[in-house]
């Protein structure tokens, strides 16, 4: 296996001692991903109203109501579900293995140094096109901080303030069905994102070599035409620091094959929009920041070895449990919006006078037990005797 030297340093090729961050060297360290649980609100059983005037010998209720086979229903759909759901993904993993046999044929030893070499060039090329961008532009982060990070941070604020940020910063306490529905909404559309944020990851390392060297080129070319365009401030600022930087990062080997020579500090700007990775299994499927979505995933330099370690951890580690843990959510919301559905009904049934007058009718029997003598068809009642 071909080993690269690590190289250090500036866009003045000085040493610098903080590098800017690379992809991670692909492994298999990972966690499940986070469970979660609502309260329970109150019940039935435990909303009880008082009990009736003890003279009154109400009948027992019944012991179960319609409710019991309709949660049944609920239950086999489940279980139906699931079975569905294990054919649809045994069907995903028959198609993954495809393109992942053709990808990994693909993505040789000879293309990988190759490309490594392209990628440290560009690495040299854009060190010394940020170095003059310095030189002719020395307040650039300003230009990003001052008019560039507002319009992430409108982003940000927006995701916020609809409960998308903190994806699993779910309320503690339910107090109606109402509140768990809206619980389980939230959580299974937190859910439905991290697997959609998976998805696109296993998608991007469907053709990694092609990719790769798709986006080696394109670096290539913006760099040419940046250097072209140093006199046009706006344009050259954003496009080495949100454009090109940002997707020559990406597709950059881990930091233990090769070190690229861009500091730290020329990625560190907008800070509201930070990151929460999960990169257990080297490529990152947490919840990205804008402008890590504003570039999209992206295979990176692995070493071909290492290819069926990453495609095999993010579908055993990442995409399975992710694709359940939105089934899951997702029967846990229809159930309680079924729940609310079938009481809504129960309330609009029962207002209803003529439906209530015949319930209620119905419900009478002609002999009621209670503390005095029992009222029975052939006898008058106290009034009715009275007026006699």
């Amino acid at each position: 296996m071909t080993e690269y030297p690590r190289h250090q340093h500036g866009p003045d090729c000085t040493p610098t001692k903080d590098s800017a961050p690379q992809p991670k060297q692909p492994g298999d360290d990972c966690g499940e991903l986070p469970k979660s649980t609502p309260s329970t609100p109150p019940t039935l059983e435990t909303e009880k109203c008082p009990p009736p005037d003890p003279c009154c010998k109400c009948p027992t209720p019944p012991t179960s109501t319609p409710d019991c086979l309709e949660k049944l229903i609920v239950k086999e759909a489940e279980q139906a579900a699931a079975g569905q759901k294990a054919d649809a993904f045994k069907k995903d993993l028959d198609k993954l293995l495809t393109s992942a046999k053709a990808a990994a044929a693909d993505y040789t030893r000879s293309k990988y140094d190759e490309y490594v070499k392209s990628w440290e060039e560009n690495d040299r090329r854009l060190a010394e096109l940020i170095g003059r961008v310095e030189c002719n532009w020395s307040c650039w982060r300003c230009v990003i901080e001052c008019y560039v990070c507002p319009l992430i941070n409108e982003v940000v604020y927006a995701e916020r303030r609809l409960r998308l940020y903190d994806e699993i910063k779910l309320y503690d306490k339910v107090w109606d069905l109402y509140d768990l529905r809206y619980w389980h909404q939230c959580d299974r559309d937190a859910k439905q994102r991290k697997f959609d944020r998976i998805k696109q990851v296993l998608q991007a390392w469907e053709k990694p070599a092609a990719t790769i060297k798709a986006n080696l080129d394109l670096v290539s070319r913006w760099i040419g035409e940046a250097n072209k365009a140093l006199g046009d401030g706006p344009k050259v600022i954003y496009d080495v620091f949100l454009r090109i930087l940002p997707l020559h990062l990406a597709t950059a080997p881990p930091s233990t094959k090769s070190t690229t020579s861009i500091g730290k500090q020329y990625t560190e700007f907008c800070t509201c929009d930070e990151p929460k990775p999960d990169d257990c299994c080297g490529p990152d499927v947490g919840q990205w920041s804008v402008r890590q979505r504003l570039v999209g995933p992206q295979p990176y330099l692995i070493d071909p070895n290492d290819y069926f370690a990453v495609i095999c951890c993010l579908v055993e580690k990442r995409y399975g449990p992710a694709k359940d843990a939105v089934a899951e959510a997702s029967a846990r919301y229809q159930s309680v919006d079924e729940e609310i559905s079938r009481y809504e009904k129960l309330i609009k049934d029962r207002l209803d006078p003529k439906t209530f007058e015949a319930a209620a009718k119905g419900a009478i029997p002609s002999v009621v037990d209670c503390c005095g003598p029992a009222m029975r068809k052939d006898e008058p009642s106290p009034g009715q005797a009275q007026a006699r």
